[in-house]
C-alpha cells in the first residue's frame, strides 16, 4: 500500500502541535497502513511573518484567518468588497493590526500575493504523487487554506483521492463542502479510530464507501452518508500520539528562531465529550454536537501518556484539549502526580465547582491553568445560561485560582434573555472589590454558534433573525449555501437589556485588564498572627491596613470560604458582634456578601495556608476592636483600552 498524506493548513497558530495529526497518525500505522504528516501550517508564519501568523491565527470575529484564503480558494469568484469588510469590522480590525503591528494593507497583500505564493510551495517541495491518498485535518480556520491545496492537488494529480476531516466538519457544513468543492472526494465525519482505517483500506482496494458509518462520498454526483461515526468509548485503547513531525517543522519552518517563541505545550486528550452537556447543555456552547456522549482515559493511562511524552520530547507542560475534566481525576490522578513530586503543568477546562482543598491539591499536583466555565458573576445570568452556579461560587473559584498561582483564564458573557439592569449594575460594583483577583480573559456578548442551544432552540432563547455572521459573506462565493456552511451566527434578541447598560461593566473590566499588565497590579491580603490579622488593602490609590484580633480575626479567617449564616452561626454563635463584625467586613469591601453567603475578599500572605476552624463553635472573644486604617498615596489609576475589551468581538 502506497503510504497516506496527513495535512494540517494554516491558519493555525504555531504554540501547538496537530493534535489530529499526532493521533491519526499511530492509529493508521496500528492498522497496517503507513502514513507520512505535514504539519504545513508551521512554514506560513516565516513568509508573512511570524507576529503577523500568530495574530491571525487566533480566531477574530473577522475570520481573517480564513478571509486571506479566499482568492487561493476561489481566484476571481468573490467580488473584491475589501473597504466593506474592513469597514464591517473596524474596531476588530484596529485591536488585530495593534497586535499585529500592521495595516489592514498587509493583510490584503497576504491574501492577494502570499497565500497563492504559498498554495504553490506546497504543491512542489512534496511529490504527492507518491501517496494513495491525501487528508486534511480541518479545525478552527483551516477550511479555506485546506481547499485551496485540494483544489491545486487536484488538478495536478486527478487520481489521487482528497478526504477532508476534523471538528470544523460536522454533517450539515460537510454536505455543502461537498456539493460546491469538487476537489474534496470523501469528508469524514465522527470519531475516526474504526471507520477512517476501514475507509483507507476499502479505497486501496477499490470498494466502495457504501455502508462505511462517518464518510461522505459522491455516487454518480449524488452525496452518499450513512451517518455520523459512532462515539469511540474504549479510550484507553487510543495509540499515544506522535509529535516527532512537528518538532521537526518548528525547527525547519523557522518558529524556533522567532524571538517571541512560546514553548512547547503539548496537547493530550484524556476524554471527550461533556458530562455536564450530558445534562444541562450550556446555552451558547456549539462543541460536541453529537459527540456529547462523554468517555474518559482511565487516570493510570493518562499518567502513563504523561510519562511516555514527557521522556520522549523533554517536555513538561501539557494542554489538556478535553472540554471538560473528568471528576475522578481530582484525586485519583492529580493526588499521584503529587506523591510523584514531579514538575509536569497541565492546562485543563473544568467546572467552577472546585473547593479550596481541591484546587490546592491539584495545584500540588500539577494544574497550573483551567479555563472554567465561570462565564458571568451574576446568578441570574448563570441561570439563563443554564449554568447551574452561582456568582458566589465563580468569585470564590477566582479567589482560590489566585491564591495558588493557577491561571484562570475565564470570560465574562453578556446578553441572555431574562437579563436585568441590576445584573449588570452589580457587576459593575463589584469589579473594583475584587480587582486584586484575576481578572477575566475577555468580556463579549454571546453569539448562537452552530450546535448550540441558541442555534437550535432559538426560541426558547427569545432569538430572532437568526443569520450567518457577516464575515462569512466575505469569504465564500455566492453559490454557497451561507445557512449550512456557517459555523457563527448573527441574530437579534428579546427580552434583554438595552446595550448601554453594559458600558460600566465593559470600562470597570477594562480597568481591571489593565491594571493586571505588569506585577505591581492591586492586591488585597492579610498577615496572621497567632490570635490577630492585618489586612492590607492595595486595591485602589490608597494603600489602607485594618488589624482586627480575637473573634473578629477568627471570623474573617472562618469566611476565607463562602459560608451561609447559618454556618456562622453555628462556628461562631450569634452574639451581637458577629453581625456587627460581618456589616463592617462588608461596608469595607474587606468582604462580599452574595447569593445569601459571605466571602472573605483577602488572600492569605500565608502560602500554605489551610482553615484551622471547625465547624463547631469557636471559643472567641465577645467583642470586635475598632481597627486602624492608614492612607498611602499609590499609582494612579490605569487609562482605559476600551478597545482591548472589545477585541474578542460578539
Amino acid at each position: 500500500m502506497k503510504p497516506v498524506a496527513l495535512i494540517s493548513m494554516p491558519t493555525l497558530s504555531a504554540r501547538f502541535p496537530s493534535f489530529q495529526l499526532a493521533l491519526l497518525k499511530p492509529t493508521l500505522e496500528r492498522a497496517g497502513i503507513p502514513v507520512q504528516t505535514f504539519s504545513l501550517f508551521m512554514y506560513f508564519g516565516e513568509r508573512i511573518g511570524w507576529k503577523v501568523s500568530e495574530t491571525i491565527a487566533d480566531v477574530w470575529p473577522s475570520m481573517v484567518g480564513e478571509w486571506i484564503w479566499t482568492k487561493a480558494a476561489f481566484g476571481d469568484e468573490i467580488e473584491p468588497r475589501d473597504d466593506q469588510y474592513f469597514k464591517a469590522y473596524e474596531h476588530i480590525f484596529k485591536a488585530v493590526c495593534s497586535r499585529a503591528g500592521c495595516t489592514v494593507k498587509r493583510f490584503q497583500k497576504i491574501r492577494d500575493k502570499h497565500a497563492p505564493e504559498f498554495i504553490d510551495y506546497c504543491l512542489e517541495t512534496v511529490d504527492w504523487n507518491r501517496f494513495s491518498l491525501i487528508g486534511f485535518s480541518v479545525v478552527f480556520q483551516q477550511t479555506l487554506a485546506s481547499l485551496a491545496l485540494a483544489k491545486a492537488i487536484k488538478q495536478r494529480y486527478p487520481h489521487i483521492p482528497i478526504v477532508l476531516g476534523g471538528a470544523s466538519l460536522e454533517d450539515d457544513i460537510a454536505d455543502e463542502i461537498m456539493r460546491e468543492c469538487p476537489q474534496v472526494d470523501y469528508i469524514h465525519c465522527g470519531d475516526a479510530e474504526l471507520s477512517f482505517p476501514e475507509m483507507v483500506k476499502r479505497l486501496d482496494r477499490g470498494e466502495s464507501m457504501e455502508g462505511v458509518r462517518g464518510v461522505m462520498w459522491r455516487n454518480q454526483g449524488k452525496t452518499e452518508y450513512a451517518g455520523r461515526a459512532p462515539n469511540f468509548a474504549a479510550m484507553d485503547e487510543t495509540p499515544l500520539p506522535d509529535f516527532d513531525e512537528y518538532f521537526y517543522a518548528r525547527r525547519e519552518g523557522g518558529y524556533d528562531e522567532y524571538e517571541d517563541a512560546c514553548e512547547v505545550m503539548i496537547p493530550i486528550e484524556t476524554a471527550r465529550g461533556c458530562w455536564w452537556g450530558e445534562k444541562h447543555h450550556c446555552t451558547f456552547c456549539g462543541l460536541n454536537r453529537s459527540g456529547m456522549e462523554f468517555r474518559a482515559k482511565s487516570p493510570e493511562q493518562v499518567l502513563d501518556q504523561l510519562d511516555q511524552l514527557s521522556r520522549k520530547y523533554g517536555v513538561f507542560s501539557f494542554n489538556a484539549i478535553d472540554n471538560i475534566m473528568a471528576p475522578e481525576y481530582t484525586d485519583k490522578l492529580f493526588r499521584r502526580l503529587a506523591e510523584a513530586n514531579t514538575d509536569l503543568e497541565i492546562h485543563y477546562e473544568i467546572r467552577p465547582n472546585f473547593s479550596r482543598t481541591q484546587l490546592g491539591r491539584m495545584r500540588k499536583g500539577g494544574l497550573f491553568s483551567v479555563q472554567p466555565g465561570v462565564e458571568s458573576l451574576a446568578t441570574n445570568v448563570l441561570k439563563s445560561m443554564r449554568k447551574m452556579t452561582t456568582g458566589m461560587r465563580n468569585v470564590e473559584l477566582i479567589k482560590w485560582c489566585t491564591y495558588y498561582g493557577i491561571s484562570c483564564m475565564y470570560n465574562i458573557l453578556m446578553r441572555f434573555p431574562g437579563e436585568t439592569e441590576e445584573d449588570y449594575r452589580m457587576q459593575a460594583a463589584l469589579v473594583p472589590k475584587i480587582a486584586h483577583l484575576q481578572p477575566p480573559w475577555g468580556i463579549v456578548k454571546a453569539r448562537a454558534d452552530r450546535g448550540s442551544p441558541m442555534f437550535t432552540e432559538p426560541e426558547t432563547q427569545s432569538i430572532r433573525r437568526l443569520k450567518p455572521a457577516l464575515c462569512y459573506d466575505y469569504i465564500f462565493p455566492k453559490r454557497f449555501n451561507l445557512e449550512r456552511v456557517s459555523y457563527y451566527f448573527d441574530h437579534e434578541m428579546d427580552n434583554v437589556v438595552d446595550e448601554e447598560h453594559y458600558d460600566d461593566l465593559l470600562l470597570g473590566v477594562a480597568r481591571w485588564q489593565e491594571s493586571w499588565v505588569d506585577d505591581r497590579h492591586p492586591f488585597l491580603r492579610y498577615r496572621k498572627a497567632f490570635s490577630s490579622i492585618v489586612i492590607e488593602d492595595g486595591r485602589r490609590r490608597k494603600l489602607r491596613t485594618h488589624s482586627y484580633s480575637d473573634g473578629p480575626a477568627a471570623l474573617y479567617e472562618y469566611c476565607a470560604d463562602a459560608r451561609t449564616p447559618r454556618d456562622i452561626s453555628a462556628a461562631m454563635g450569634n452574639e451581637s458582634w458577629v453581625q456587627q463584625a460581618l456589616d463592617d467586613f462588608v461596608a469595607k469591601d474587606l468582604m462580599l456578601s452574595m447569593d445569601g453567603r459571605y466571602l472573605s475578599l483577602a488572600l492569605p500572605q500565608n502560602k500554605n495556608f489551610e482553615l484551622q476552624l471547625g465547624p463547631q463553635r469557636a471559643n472567641v472573644a465577645a467583642a470586635a476592636p475598632e481597627g486602624f486604617v492608614l492612607a498611602v498615596d499609590l499609582i494612579p489609576a490605569p487609562s482605559i483600552n476600551r478597545a482591548a475589551v472589545n477585541e474578542g468581538g460578539d
